[in-house]
Parts: structure tokens; sequence; C-alpha cells
């Protein structure tokens, strides 16, 4: 009979695997202890493989680069989906075999290190890096980083947002998002960058950054934003002599010109509901304004006032309407 260790190692290969038995499988990888049980999981699915067609030299190369995607999405979202990849992969080799240079990469590389922390709805989380720099996460934010950070830079990877008070070194401390990265060697500031939002930020509260887009480039000092809209391009950069951008941090709400789907979306991570839009209607308003966050109904109601834009709840879903 299979040990707890194999089935959740062999569940978390074939894409079958829970949020729990995920964790347990990076524990797995982390610990030295076993190593043999994982050589010799490695050496069952080798033997399983030599029973499907042998991959040649050319396959061989591409096996071993596929693997090496994989990883890097694995350390990103802490979770591959074997079914959508595979699907491209078979044709070329077998399904077992990938597995088994994942297995063996992942063992010849620093991924056993990296470290993952992630919040749910309306959650908000501190905590401190080995360098001692400080971070707190918003609502539905990720983040991965090393357990130990290494002697020519200090790396993160955010999804979400962020306040970062970095430790200063004279190793770079790098921020890097899906929409650009942020360099600095020791200074306080605040990214909000959020996959399904249509705007994306940087604003700096003390010392100065670097921020690092596709073809272009950014230094901002102190009470400076830059703010990059995902859909038309436009980036604007400006001098904000206000604290709003930070706002989240005390439990207050601040918009400034900011899209209604991002406002929906930002509401949906607060208050965990679900926002949508009537069909047949144009959405485009802008909206600005702070809130002291009492509720969301208060929310709701000071953006029809502003907006015009009215709402009808179903359950937990919310319909705007105007």
């Amino acid at each position: 009979m299979r040990s707890k260790k194999e089935k959740i190692i062999r569940r978390f290969l074939d894409n079958l695997y829970t949020k729990e038995e995920a964790k347990y499988f990076f524990r797995y990888m982390k610990d030295p202890e076993n190593d043999i049980l994982i050589d010799s999981i490695i050496d069952e699915l080798e033997e399983e493989s030599r029973l499907r067609e042998n991959p040649d030299n050319v396959n061989y190369q591409q096996y071993k680069q596929e693997a090496r995607q994989l990883l890097e999405h694995l350390e990103k979202k802490r979770k591959i989906r074997f079914r959508r990849i595979t699907t491209y992969v078979a044709a070329m080799v077998s399904v077992i075999l990938l597995s088994v240079y994942i297995f063996q990469y992942i063992k010849t590389t620093d991924a056993s290190s990296v470290m993952y922390t992630e919040t749910s709805h309306g959650e908000k989380r501190s905590f401190v890096f080995p360098d001692s720099t400080k971070v707190m996460l918003n609502s539905c934010t990720s983040i991965s980083y090393p357990e130990n950070f290494g002697k020519n830079k200090r790396r993160v990877k955010l999804s979400g947002e962020a306040y970062f008070q970095v430790k200063k070194d004279k190793i770079p401390f790098i921020v890097e998002t899906a929409r650009f990265d942020v360099e600095v060697l020791g200074t306080a500031f605040n990214v909000k960058v959020y996959d399904e939002d249509e705007t994306v930020s940087v604003a700096v509260s003390e010392g100065v950054v670097q921020v690092s887009l596709s073809g272009a480039s950014f230094v901002l000092q102190r009470k400076e934003k830059v703010t990059l809209n995902t859909r038309t391009g436009d980036i604007i950069k400006e001098i904000r002599d206000d604290e709003y951008s930070f706002l989240w941090m005390r439990g207050g709400l601040y918009f400034d010109r900011t899209p209604i789907c991002d406002i929906a979306r930002e509401l949906e991570r607060i208050y965990g509901c679900h926002i949508v839009f009537k069909e047949g209607q144009e959405f485009n308003n802008l909206i600005s304004g702070e809130h002291d966050n009492q509720g969301l109904e208060s929310v709701l109601r000071s953006i029809e006032y502003t907006s015009g834009i009215k709402h009808m709840k179903t359950g937990n879903q919310i319909i705007f309407y105007k």
C-alpha cells in the first residue's frame, strides 16, 4: 500500500491535488529525508515510461525545456495546470517521463527554497522578509520569495497590492510583476498590480525607485506616482502630495479617476461579493472619491451618488445598471 506522501506526490503530478495537498508536496520537496522516496518514485515513473515509445534526443532536449517552463510557472502560481500543458506535450513525449524531469529539475534547483504567501477576500497580512524588509499585503494578493536572498539581488514576485518598507542594502531589491519590475536599494513604496485590473500603479512614500516596463523605465521619487492603463497603454507620472495611495492599509478606500470595472473588482476582493454589469449598457465611468469603508452598502450608495450607477442585489451577486 502506498504511503500518504507517495499518494500526494503522484496526485500532484496527475493534477488531482487539493490546495492542502499542494502545500504538503512542497514541504516534502524541501525535506532531504524524502530524497529516497522521491528517487524511488522517479525510478518507477521511468520504468513506466519505458513501456511507451522512447523519445529521441531532440524530444529529450525539448522535454527538459518544457520541464523548466513548467517549473517557472510553478514558482509563480504554485500550481501547474497539467491538463492544458500535457495536451500539447503528449504529441511528442510521454507525460509520465515529463513528470520525471520536472522532479529531477526541481531537485537540482533552488525551487525548494521558494516561499509563498497569499491573502483571501478582505484579509490583510504583514510579515518580514529574511533581510528585515517589511511588507503588508492587501486583499487577494499573492507573493513568492526565496527563503534566503542571494548575494547579488533580492527578488520577489507579486500579484496584487502590497506596501514595502525595504531594508537599505547595496544589494538591489526587485519586485517582479506581470506588468513591470520595481527596483530599489532602500525605500518605502506601494505597488498595485492585480491581473484583472485595467490600471496598475506604483507610488513612493520614501526614497527612490525605478520602474521598468517593456520599452520604458521611470525613476520615481518621494510623493511621485506612475499609473499604467493596461488597456490603452497610457502612462501617467505625477506628483501626489497626499497619502491616498496608502489609505488601504488603514482600512479606507480611495479612487482617483478609477475605471468602474476596477472598482467592481476591488469591492469583490474586499467583500467577497460578485459584481456584474447589466448587458447592453456601457460603463466607461471614471470614479473619484474617498471612502472610510464603513460597509459595502455605504460604498455602493456613494458610487450611485457620484456616477448615477445603480445596483441591485441578488443573493451574493450585485448587478450594476443605469
